[in-house]
């Protein structure tokens, strides 16, 4: 336990029993605050320190240029959860409050702020994403009034700064419904906010405040000493990306919710909460990394759905600014495969985000003089390539074409959903297909070779024959010709021939080698030891560990944080688990962010939350340490040792069938 004790006060956590059980972490100090992200796949909360404020919101999939000449950046919408309050006259201050914490609940998906107002009342803050509501998200506020008071709460909007030509309404019904509408950075959107006060008890009157040219709502309640009180702040966001008319449909989402009751409320977001737990990771005798893996399990869950085709970003739905919320290999590579093994229903929708942008790929590879599909490095809601013009990656890092076309195949691994493969996948799959054999270039003794590319090694830029890109081109085209075969269609002898002869290069003790002419520079992450895991393209144990002995030392420390959480998986499946964890341990232990350990990118940014490494991190226990392995016969479990220090391992709620896989230490 002294370890566990150390680690959680470096983050400025306070241990409880609770927490020992890996749900629940609890914050005391506002020092170095990184907020936490309460998601539910559409839109995202971020938590600040202060009482009765929201960060910001960051709307999944809705999307605006950065500048008029600039790519594109995803939008935040108007905070409708702000809150100020009044007490007995005096507006209160963030000063004037003491005794702060912060309990972040990962089960109930949800953080509490309590504070207390000297000689006053104390308070409960509670702010959650609604899981069974996409546009919705609520602020639920608990008064215990030391003596009696006159309290005052204003809900008053944040607008982004960017955001221009705000115009509020007012609508009369069962309660007033204040609404903002907002153009995002250059007029490519509207995004709408409307909210709604809720009570426990007789409602009072809520009123629009006309003063001091600030728009908002407002009410007013005389409250007795010692006598509880709650209400609830409930709100939507909608914007043009989603539907025609966003001002009225998030007016009508505020009152859906509003005509509800707050348990009930309550009660729905737990229940979807707790379906979802179903699938679980548990660990026995290292409480420690059981709350890091649940975490980072809760982070995933909270940027992804199901029936919601969106990609979804390395920082997830925690910022507006990390890559512009774009979608990279990221997704396919990092997040999707624990996603898809834990939530197949949220895997499908990020595929049918794939596949519904198949025609704006066919297009991008005739624009570049190929044929099938060439997807972009950089996607967003358009499906267009969004790199910055300056990044060669957006021209030259193709693999992500080969990345997505695994990840289908994967999908009906798991699935067995021969209709979505035939009506869904396989037209993806075929112009994958068909774009790396354009893609390749035959050599004079028959052989492949793919020419001028960006490695998954970003230091490598227009080199020949990268070992990823080559090893992910040949998977895929190994997948396509299983497609076709299990499909009943015709094989393009092309697929395989290509496949089959594209180059891997060697040095003289039989490394495998980045690309033609490496020379054991420095790397950005890892790029050759993925053709062990997961591709599957190296299979050899002793090839296995001659790549990883050669590329750990020339990994950069300052670089993502993938890289170790492969070496963990590799080191968890050839038998060595003490190594696997020393590594699993590395990958993440030195980015943890106070006071929730939020992940940053790499040990020198603050940039949260990178939901990247945590896909890395969940694959290091779900793929490596419990063994479980995608094939074409389904989810199936390889023969893996713990950690001596874990007792067990238990995931539950794998796959479509919702199995449970265990590893014991006896």
């Amino acid at each position: 336990m002294r370890r566990i004790v150390s680690i959680l006060l470096f983050l400025g956590l306070a241990v409880s029993a609770a927490a020992q059980e890996g749900w629940v972490m609890t914050a005391d100090s506002r020092k170095d605050y990184n907020g936490a992200t309460m998601a539910n796949g559409r839109l995202g909360v971020v938590t600040d320190d202060r009482p009765f404020t929201a960060r910001e919101i960051v709307l999944a999939g809705v999307f605006d240029k950065e500048g008029y000449n600039g790519v594109s950046r995803v939008a935040r919408g108007p905070v409708f959860l702000n809150m100020e309050l009044t007490v007995d006259g005096k507006k209160v201050e963030d000063k004037d409050f003491t005794g702060w914490n912060q309990v972040f609940d990962m089960r109930k998906a949800q953080l509490t702020t309590n504070v207390d107002l000297k000689g006053k009342a104390s308070f409960k803050y509670t702010v959650l994403a609604l899981r069974h509501l996409p546009y919705n998200a609520m602020s639920i506020v608990e008064v215990v009034p030391h003596k009696d008071i006159t309290l005052k709460v204003e809900n008053v909007y944040g607008i982004p700064e960017e955001m221009s030509d705000p115009q509020a309404s007012f609508g009369e019904g069962a309660q007033l419904v204040y609404q903002l509408n907002a153009a995002t950075r250059t007029k490519m959107h509207r995004v709408s906010s409307s909210s709604m006060f809720m009570f426990d008890a007789q409602e009072p009157e809520v009123k629009r405040i006309e003063k001091d040219g600030r728009d908002g709502m407002w009410f007013s309640v005389k409250l007795n000493k010692g006598e509880s009180y709650r209400f609830a702040l409930v709100g939507a966001v909608c914007s043009t990306q989603d539907f025609k008319d966003p001002v009225n449909e998030s007016k009508r989402f505020a009152t859906f919710a509003y005509k509800s009751s707050i348990d009930y409320l309550l009660e729905k977001h737990r229940a979807a909460w707790e379906e979802l737990w179903q699938s679980d990771v548990i660990i026995e005798g290292d409480p420690e990394s059981q709350i890091d893996i649940r975490h980072a399990l809760y982070q995933l869950y909270s940027i992804t759905r199901e029936n919601c085709p969106v990609g979804i970003a390395p920082m997830g739905l925690s910022s507006s600014e990390g890559y512009n919320g774009h979608y990279f290999w990221d997704t396919e590579l990092w997040m999707y495969p624990p996603i898809l093994v834990m939530n197949p229903p949220a895997g499908r929708s990020l595929m049918d985000y794939r596949a519904n942008c198949l025609p704006q790929a066919v297009q991008n590879a005739a624009n570049h003089g190929y044929k099938g599909a060439q997807y972009p490095w950089e996607a967003d809601s358009s499906g267009e390539e969004c790199t910055p013009v300056w990044a060669l990656t957006g021209t030259y890092e193709h693999h992500i074409t080969a990345d997505i076309g695994i990840a289908m195949w994967n999908y009906y691994c798991v699935s067995g959903d021969k209709d979505w493969l035939r009506e869904t996948a396989w037209p993806v799959l075929r112009n994958i297909g068909d774009f790396w054999v354009s893609r390749a270039q035959k050599n004079e003794d028959g052989s492949y070779s793919i020419l001028n590319v960006v490695a998954a090694d970003e230091y490598a830029e227009n080199v020949d024959d990268n070992a990823f890109t080559n090893g992910a081109a040949k998977r895929v085209l190994n997948n396509v010709v299983r497609a076709a075969q299990v499909l009943g269609y015709n094989v393009d002898q092309r697929w395989k021939e290509v496949a089959d002869g594209l180059v891997f290069t060697y040095n003289a003790d039989g490394v495998t080698m980045e690309y033609t002419g490496y020379d054991g520079q420095l790397i950005k992450q890892t790029d050759v030891n993925m053709l062990a895991y997961p591709l599957g393209v190296v299979t050899d144990p002793e090839q296995i560990i001659r790549d990883i002995n050669y590329y750990f030392d020339r990994i950069d420390p300052n670089g993502p944080a993938m890289s170790n959480a492969i070496i963990a998986v590799l080191h968890a499946r050839l038998g060595d688990p003490e190594t696997a964890f020393k590594v699993f341990k590395k990958s993440y232990t030195d980015k943890l962010r106070p006071p929730f350990g939020v992940l940053s990118e790499n040990a020198n940014n603050s940039r949260v939350s990178f939901a990247t490494g945590l896909g890395g991190i969940l694959q290091s226990v779900i793929f490596g340490f419990a063994g479980i392995e995608i094939t074409e016969d389904g989810i199936i479990q390889l023969p893996t040792k713990l950690p001596s220090h874990w007792k067990s391992l238990t995931v539950t709620g794998v796959g479509v069938e919702k199995q449970t896989f265990t590893v014991t230490n006896n």
